[in-house]
């Protein structure tokens, strides 16, 4: 078949991953499919962690609305002229994303912010798209058996769940103010403040923050990246266990590098919450792994995760004594988390063990800290 196909249109994908294949497909399919692979590229657990991580490279390159169409937008939602609005307001967008688009602007008072405004039709279009998928879950989890352990009923509810949330930007107004509330005494890291009086639902107004994304930081010679990874790692680990509210899409394009290597957080539309349940689960399970007992671990996960009928326990703890054994006493500078979380999120999904979605998103975002601090 590859050997037929290389002379047609199919030939560029015939070689490349099937996990590829399946992003390019999303892509194509647009916006809420889109949202759908970034959703599942938190679920390593359901889809496994080669599909994960490509799912996690989803990005919706999508042609801005023109001016014109922007500047209705903001004028009917906020109710005013742009020009009494904003001294300036740049025609051309910073970025054109899935839901909405990026644009600097400066107040009347001089202060720099940028506008996130919302692609007009989008809400509509997004739940058109959603009820289909979850019509289609439906008819995959009566009719198609090797489908059933994958839960598309649950993987689609929750994701309906997740986008409408998306789609109003005061969800991410409220993200950023708590952020913002929580972070108030640290001098390392910052938040966009954002303006209620110049935000609705459909339009966001915050700060503008002067920084280079650690995806393009390079071989910047002022920037102490020692100091930068350690400093990204206790706030996380105060979002996590402090506060029981971290960022949940910390990819190096949404880290800022700012003067004096204070780390700057953008994009805060998707977050997730510890509550004191899973704090403690994630405590004891540290203790689990520190100490190499593979049979509270074994445990935990089963206590956490929804667990088969036809489970075999003995089998699961058997392979996460492997991994215990395997790390156990390792050095520090030859041990790599993502790798041993990922083993871990492997044998569970092996095993047909789905984790709450809270926990799973934590997961993704402690392998995702791992990749960007490690960036050169």
């Amino acid at each position: 078949m590859r050997r037929l196909v290389n002379r047609t249109s199919l030939g560029p994908i015939t070689h490349i991953s099937q996990e590829a294949r399946v992003r390019l497909v999303l892509t194509e399919l647009g916006t809420t499919f889109i949202k759908l692979g970034q959703m599942l590229s938190t679920r390593r657990d359901l889809v496994g962690t080669a599909l994960a991580d490509e799912l996690s490279r989803l990005q919706a390159d999508v042609p801005a609305d023109s001016f014109e169409v922007t500047k209705a937008t903001v004028e009917a939602e906020l109710g005013k002229p742009l020009a009494e609005l904003f001294e300036t307001f740049s025609e051309t967008p910073l970025a054109s994303a899935s839901i909405g688009q990026v644009h600097r602007a400066m107040l009347p008072d001089g202060r720099e912010v940028v506008v996130k405004v919302q692609h007009p039709g989008i809400a509509a279009k997004v739940q058109t798209d959603v009820s289909i998928l979850a019509e289609l879950a439906e008819l995959a989890e009566e009719y198609v058996s090797e489908l059933r352990p994958y839960r598309p009923v649950a993987v689609v509810a929750e994701f309906r769940k997740m986008l409408v949330r998306e789609l109003d930007f005061r969800r991410e107004l409220r993200h950023l103010q708590i952020f913002t509330r929580h972070f108030a005494g640290n001098e390392f890291v910052r938040f966009p403040v954002p303006l209620p009086g110049l935000s609705t639902s459909r339009v966001l107004t915050m700060d503008y923050l002067a920084g280079t994304p650690l995806s393009k930081l390079g071989d910047a010679a002022d920037v102490d990246r020692n100091e930068l990874a350690s400093r990204g790692a206790r706030a996380f680990l105060d979002m996590i266990f402090r506060d029981g509210f971290f960022h949940a899409d910390p990819h190096p394009g949404n880290i800022l590098v700012l003067p004096g290597s204070v780390i700057g957080l953008l994009d805060a539309g998707m977050v997730g919450r510890v509550d004191e349940r899973l704090r403690g689960q994630i405590e004891a399970g540290m203790v689990a792994v520190m100490t190499g007992d593979a049979v509270a671990l074994t445990d935990l996960v089963t206590q956490v995760g929804e667990v088969p009928a036809d489970l075999d326990a003995a089998g699961l703890q058997s392979e996460i004594a492997d991994q215990l054994a395997f790390y156990w006493g390792m050095p520090l500078d030859q041990f790599n988390l993502g790798t041993a979380l990922d083993e871990l999120t492997e044998a569970v999904r092996r095993y047909h063990i789905l984790l709450p979605p809270p926990l799973a998103m934590l997961l993704k975002v402690i392998v995702m800290l791992e990749g960007s601090a490690r960036l050169r």
